[in-house]
């Protein structure tokens, strides 16, 4: 699904350049649940916002389902975005003054939807989430768990093919983590949804089925769950 192979990336900040991601190679197979951890700094949201097509601006390869797409254009990325990634953040990212409905219905309009099947899809994601009947509410009445539900149920709307979540649970409670955690299984396992789950947490990366470190840049070993070992990268 995913091929990265060499990725480099680099800022310049007046006259210093600074290099942030090295030679990363990395594949992601379609239904994956793949955890991505490293410390502040690290590299690992520079590393996601180019998989999750934000950021076009590096030099390697990049094959999607086998499109070069790292010889696309910028609107053509914002094409793929649009119709194959949903994404997750820390801070939930609601629009407090609208309801969940509307909060949730928000990448259906702006892809053109009817709006007979808005509100049914919406209505079917929030009962996936376990928030039907929430419809009608707004995000300030909700628990900080529930409005992390509202925001996957709106990262899953319009059915991407894969989901990344920045640090989902990091402004969470361990009891409301966990109930995080669970979703994005019942997720993976019964629609297939590919995830990547980026996060500092051992505990919450020790949950996906591979997990993936990295550090300065480095991708520096690759942990599969199912198989038990790890495979220090060269």
């Amino acid at each position: 699904m995913i091929e990265l192979k060499n990725i480099n990336k680099s800022y310049i900040q007046g006259k210093n350049k600074y290099h942030v991601l090295h030679d990363i190679n990395l594949k992601i197979e379609q239904g994956e649940f793949l955890a991505i951890m490293g410390q502040s700094g690290s590299g690992k949201s520079t590393l996601i916002n180019i998989i999750g097509f934000l950021d076009d601006q590096f030099e390697g390869i990049y094959n999607y389902y086998e499109h070069p797409i790292h010889e696309y254009r910028r609107a053509q990325f914002s094409k793929l975005r649009n119709q194959n990634v949903g994404f997750v953040f820390q801070n939930f990212k609601l629009i407090q003054n609208i309801t969940i409905a509307d909060n949730v219905a928000l990448p259906l309009l702006y892809a053109g939807a009817k709006r007979a099947f808005i509100k049914e899809r919406v209505s079917e994601v929030l009962k996936a989430v376990g928030l039907a009947g929430y419809e009608k509410q707004l995000p300030k009445n909700l628990s900080g768990g529930q409005q992390q539900r509202v925001s996957i149920a709106r990262a899953i709307v319009t059915a991407p093919k894969f989901l990344i979540a920045d640090e989902p649970t990091g402004a969470l409670d361990s009891k409301t983590s966990a109930e995080i955690m669970e979703l994005f299984k019942h997720l993976n396992q019964d629609n297939q949804t590919t995830i990547i789950i980026v996060t500092h947490d051992p505990k919450v990366g020790a949950q996906a089925d591979r997990l993936v470190h990295i550090l300065d840049g480095h991708l520096t070993e690759d942990q599969d769950h199912h198989k038990r070992k790890v495979r220090a990268r060269q």
